[in-house]
């Protein structure tokens, strides 16, 4: 299997990048966090450039990597992991074309996957004569989206569940670590409009797209907190010598570029297991989980690190790394944080998973 990228997804890689660079500076970012209508105008433009369209079934999820790590390399203020990554990721294969469609059409979508108290995704909803009910917490982009989609137990099986948010979907406020991509509580009660039945893998199914979106915007954070920190040490000079040049700093920077090709390659690799038909929804869920512990470790791991590069001038709010961080902690937390997969992904080979 070639996990490479080819001519046309390198085009569109250097095409976001170069986008990014002009409309998403890390002022935006740094706007956002006290302005909740920043991310509108620059919502406007990804929309017309189509990048949402990677919710339609065109697109492959090497591409949404693509698209997805340099959107997490920009620390872009904007929903598109929650609607195109999480949102159109677990409906894929549903047949739930026309919500997809209005996903791909703009319309800001979001995933509510986790029941209070768990660490692991799962179905947090239940399905009843017709009603949607149930609490989900740590919502990413809830005060933004238009769309809620969710998993169900339906009492026969298992279905991915979309819910209009207003009437019957409550979102409950509450602080973001990130508040450049906020996160909510909900409790749902009501119709929904619109119902599929998952494959007999049932959850693992819709999740695994959705593991590796958050994957790829990981290991964008990752890749640009390692960058600016490099930068930093080649350029920072004490006792007259580039503090890049101690061993306690190459040999942290070092060990971070490793940790950020290892999630990369697991990321690409997912992506790639994920396009392939011949890929079962167990193998596929394992390649997502795998990628997304590595990537949440390599990005809080990368941030940390650029903040301790940078010395005092990294603790400031008028310095850039603590959005790094910010981002980092919160999507790496997302789907389940590392050590709740890795247990997982254990517990499975084993020979724990029923």
């Amino acid at each position: 299997m070639d996990v490479g990228l080819n001519s046309d997804q390198l085009s569109l890689r250097d095409a976001v990048r170069d986008v990014l660079r002009t409309e998403c500076p890390p002022d935006a970012a740094h706007q956002a966090l006290t302005d909740p209508d920043r991310w509108r105008s620059l919502w406007k433009t990804v929309v017309g450039l189509g990048w949402t369209e990677l919710a339609a079934g065109d697109y492959g999820p090497v591409e949404l990597a693509v698209v997805l790590e340099e959107c997490g390399a920009a620390i872009a203020p904007i929903p598109l992991l929650s609607s195109v990554g999480l949102a159109a990721g677990a409906l894929r294969g549903t047949g739930l074309d026309s919500v997809l469609a209005e996903i791909a059409g703009g319309a800001v979508a979001t995933l509510a996957v986790h029941s209070p108290g768990a660490r692991l995704p799962g179905a947090p909803m239940a399905l009843h004569n017709g009603r949607l009910r149930g609490r989900a917490v740590a919502v990413p982009n809830l005060p933004r989206a238009e769309f809620l989609v969710t998993l169900a137990d339906a009492g026969d099986g298992f279905v991915a569940a979309v819910a209009r948010c207003g009437d019957g979907v409550t979102a409950a406020a509450g602080e973001s670590t990130d508040p450049a991509q906020p996160v909510a509580d909900v409790d749902v009660d009501a119709e929904p409009l619109a119902t599929a039945p998952l494959s007999s893998a049932g959850v693992e199914s819709a999740l695994a797209t959705p593991l590796v979106a958050a994957a790829a915007d990981l290991v964008g954070v990752a890749g640009a907190a390692l960058h600016r920190a490099v930068e930093h040490a080649k350029t920072r000079r004490q006792f007259g010598t580039p503090i890049g040049a101690f061993q306690g700093i190459k040999h942290a920077l070092a060990d971070n570029y490793v940790a950020v090709e290892r999630a990369r390659s697991l990321t690409y690799a997912a992506a790639a297991r994920l396009g392939d038909p011949d890929t079962g929804p167990a193998d596929a869920w394992t390649a997502a989980a795998l990628a997304k512990a590595a990537a949440g470790d390599a990005a809080v791991t990368c941030a940390r690190t650029a903040v301790q590069v940078h010395g005092a001038l990294g603790q400031t709010w008028e310095h850039d790394i603590h959005l790094y961080v910010r981002h980092a902690w919160q999507c790496a937390a997302m789907l389940g944080d590392s050590r709740a997969l890795y247990h997982e992904v254990g517990r499975r080979f084993a020979g724990g998973a029923e």
